[in-house]
């Protein structure tokens, strides 16, 4: 498997654009605009649903086809219109991604400031899901695949459909009964589903998974679409609003932050009294193989999450350097499968020019904090409570997610965590660095004055030494001035992916039977650890996935994924 996905082949006759695949128009020649709106937005009457949410609520919008993103773009500013409460999640499945020159000639029908919206936000057609803020209230969830495996990996419940793909004579699979009866899976009770196509095989097929469908009033020329809904009455979601405490305050608890704030969360992150010193620069940079395979498709996926509209980050470009012909060459074999403006080799390596670097300081600095070491957590009643040294209450909450990197969790985790002490210095040095240099030490550009070079990992330092100071210095290979060395402790897991979601019931995995689904987990309890090197690349993303188990909204990360991530993957896989 390869990370691109073709991208769409199209010809234009004026403003309306022609897919050479499916030899069929992306909208109506007449009225693109007038079009959409009716077929889907009008016709699904989302806007009338929209009137029932609140603070606490959230809708989800699931697209098959999403094209030049018109029908998102219609919807997002129907939503924005309205000056309600609540949080939309749309999502959009898409197999030929809309190459952005094409795209940009949207502009013909949308005002330029839309369309330099979503270009800004449009991602590489890159195998898998793009998640993008648009504003503080709409989330657009873009899956690049087809449309059959992309709702098998869709977890949660869809409100409106938005049927949209190329016509079924043209473009069978998204009008598949197994399509289908995914759709009405993923459906929320009285959920919507609009589509232009009469065809007798699509009302038999939506019929027969279970919708209820009628014939509409088509748009100009067509006298017919479809619209079909779920049984039972529809009603708008409505978490409660629970109070979480998050323990740890590193780049982990920082993003927790971030993602609950978005939902109006009260929360609380703990800190010791004397956190420990935090090396001052990550490089954000994504984690690659030769084969596309799922693990390195969602490391691209947190990678362009941790690096749009995010303010602590620092695109300053990432070099590569790689050791011997060997490496070299496969690093190569990589770079062919992307375009150059995402990697591309030079003579020194292999340069990443989206990459770059966060300083954990300046990120944790703004996330409000409570100065509590925190000993234990015990569930009590309906909610958790946080103990301090002295096994007393200091703080009671809902969620409780665990975010304390390499410090021992406060209450019983065996995450089987490997702890790995390294060295990074803050130096002066008179040679120009303008981007991140990664190898055998890494070299990151002057923050307030100073670079950090860091690279010198060793199981057994317990302080830096003289020999690891040398050892980092023999790397960098120039002159330079110390300034300071901090030992940082880095957290990471036996296959190298981080430990993201609920916290099992220990007791009941000790038990499980490995040949079946795993689903016993501890009430309000969540784990975000185990970073790892790559930890400032995948944070984001999973704290942001965090959020959506907490809420109940639909993940940022799929299915399959989720199950890479878990907690409990390493005991299942220990009992096989």
């Amino acid at each position: 498997m390869t990370y691109l996905l073709p991208q769409a082949s199209i010809r234009w006759q004026g403003q309306t654009p022609i897919s050479n695949d499916y030899r069929d128009i992306y909208w109506s020649q007449d009225d693109g605009v007038g079009e959409k709106s009716h077929v889907f937005l009008r016709a699904s009457q989302i806007e009338r649903h929209w009137q029932h949410l609140t603070d606490a609520s959230h809708f989800t919008v699931c697209e098959i086809g999403f094209g030049f993103g018109l029908n998102f773009l219609l919807t997002l500013d129907a939503w924005r219109n309205r000056k309600g409460p609540g949080l939309l999640h749309y999502i959009s499945i898409e197999n030929q991604p809309v190459s952005p020159s094409d795209l940009a000639r949207l502009s013909g029908l949308l005002p330029q400031r839309t369309v330099d919206e979503l270009l800004g936000r449009y991602p590489l057609p890159i195998r898998g899901r793009h998640v993008r803020w648009f504003g503080d209230d709409v989330r657009l969830t873009l899956v690049y695949d087809d449309a059959q495996p992309a709702l098998k990996d869709l977890a949660g419940g869809v409100d409106a459909w938005y049927l949209d793909a190329f016509s079924p004579d043209r473009n069978g699979d998204p009008w598949s009964s197994r399509v289908f009866g995914q759709m009405f899976a993923r459906s929320r009770p009285g959920a919507s589903l609009t589509t232009y196509s009469v065809s007798g095989d699509v009302r038999r097929g939506l019929t027969q998974a279970g919708f209820e469908v009628s014939r509409q009033p088509g748009f100009g020329a067509k006298r017919e679409m479809l619209s079909a809904t779920r049984p039972d009455r529809w009603q708008a979601t409505s978490h409660e609003s629970p109070t979480v405490a998050v323990i740890g305050n590193g780049i982990a608890g920082a993003y927790l932050h971030e993602a609950l704030s978005r939902r109006r969360l009260t929360t609380c992150v703990f800190e010791d009294e004397d956190p420990p010193v935090q090396v001052p620069q990550f490089a954000v940079c994504p984690s690659l193989a030769v084969r596309a395979e799922h693990r390195y498709r969602f490391s691209l996926s947190a990678f362009e999450y941790a690096t749009s509209d995010n303010p602590h980050f620092h695109q300053s470009g990432l070099m590569l350097i790689t050791e011997g012909a060997r490496e070299r060459q496969r690093w190569l074999r990589i770079s062919e499968q992307l375009p150059d403006e995402f990697l591309y080799p030079t003579e020194d390596g292999f340069l990443f020019p989206r990459a770059g670097w966060i300083s954990a300081s300046q990120l944790t600095a703004l996330t409000p904090r409570t100065h509590q070491r925190i000993h234990g957590v015990v569930r009590h009643a309906n909610c958790w409570r946080l103990l301090d040294e002295s096994g007393q209450t200091c703080q009671e909450a809902d969620v409780v997610v665990v975010a304390t990197g390499a410090d021992r969790p406060p209450c019983d985790m065996p995450l089987s965590l490997d702890i790995i002490p390294g060295l990074a210095l803050s130096i002066r040095t008179e040679q120009p660095i303008r981007r991140v240099r990664s190898g055998e030490v890494s070299l990151f550009p002057a923050m307030e004055g100073a670079h950090t070079l860091s690279g010198i990992y060793d199981r057994q330092m317990t302080e830096p030494s003289p020999a690891h100071v040398k050892e980092l210095l023999d790397g960098f290979g120039s002159d330079c001035d110390i300034l300071s060395s901090t030992m940082g402790l880095r957290a990471t897991t036996r296959d190298r992916l981080p430990i993201v979601g609920a916290v099992p019931d220990w007791e009941q995995l000790t038990e499980h039977d490995s040949a079946k689904p795993f689903s016993a987990y501890q009430p309000g309890l969540y784990v975000l650890n185990g970073l790892g090197s790559y930890g400032a690349n995948t944070a984001r993303l999973s704290a942001e996935h965090i959020a959506n188990l907490i809420t109940g909204e639909v993940p940022a990360i799929d299915k399959r994924m989720q199950r890479s991530l878990a907690a409990e993957r390493f005991h299942i896989r220990d009992s096989k």
